[in-house]
Order: structure tokens, then C-alpha cells, then sequence
């Protein structure tokens, strides 16, 4: 509830000091994304609960089957990725150009940030 209260009471060009601050370089936003992906746990459960039901033993071999599944799962994530990303980040330039929009960004964060902290203090035990 603290860092909503700070962010409320911020002025809003600190909200883009933070923003540049945070600025990684786009080889290494992506080395920071495979990282992710492949630490994540449901990653292994999606394809070891999910993939296999398309595999028929009678169409050769498993391995290759997986495999060619695995592939074309990547490439649709990648493609789907991308476009979210590229979405995104037109959307985010188009409203970092508008005052009013900064203005009210970090009271809007902060009121988010404090209605959890506001159901708990008001929640009765």
C-alpha cells in the first residue's frame, strides 16, 4: 500500500524516469524471454500433457512427430509474440506523447496498487 501512496503522490515525470531507467536493449529483452520460457515449468507440463495426444504411433516415428509439433507450437508463439509486442509498444509511445495521460498514469497505478491493501485493512477476521 506504500509504493501505491508514493506513486499517487509522484510527479509524473518520475513515472518516465522509471520507464528509462528500465530500458533493456532488444537482444537483451529477448535472451531474457528464452530464459523465462525455458525455466518455466508449464512449459514442460504443457507439452508433455498436451502434445502427445496428437501423436499416432502408426504415422512413424514419435520422436519426429513431437518434434514437428514442438516446431510449429514455437514458431505460432513467436509470431503471436511479436505481434503483441509490436502492438504494444506502438500503443505505449502513442500514450507516453500525451501529458494527460502521464499526468493521471501514477495516481490510476497507485489506486490499484492500494485496493488490495484496502480489502485487507477493511476485511474482518
Amino acid at each position: 500500500m506504500l509504493i501505491g501512496l508514493r506513486m499517487i503522490a509522484a510527479r509524473p515525470h518520475d513515472a518516465g524516469s522509471i520507464a528509462d531507467r528500465l530500458h533493456l536493449s532488444a537482444r537483451e529483452a529477448f535472451v531474457q524471454a528464452i530464459l523465462a520460457e525455458v525455466l518455466n515449468p508449464k512449459t514442460a507440463l504443457f507439452f508433455l500433457a498436451f502434445l502427445p495426444q496428437f501423436v499416432n504411433p502408426q504415422r512413424g516415428p514419435v520422436a519426429a512427430q513431437l518434434l514437428i509439433l514442438g516446431i510449429v507450437f514455437a514458431v505460432l508463439g513467436l509470431f503471436s509474440t511479436v505481434v503483441f509486442a509490436r502492438g504494444a509498444g506502438r500503443l505505449g509511445n502513442s500514450l507516453r506523447r500525451h501529458a494527460g495521460i502521464l499526468r493521471w498514469q501514477g495516481r490510476i497505478v497507485g489506486t490499484i496498487y492500494c485496493l488490495p491493501g484496502l480489502r485487507l485493512l477493511l476485511t474482518q477476521r
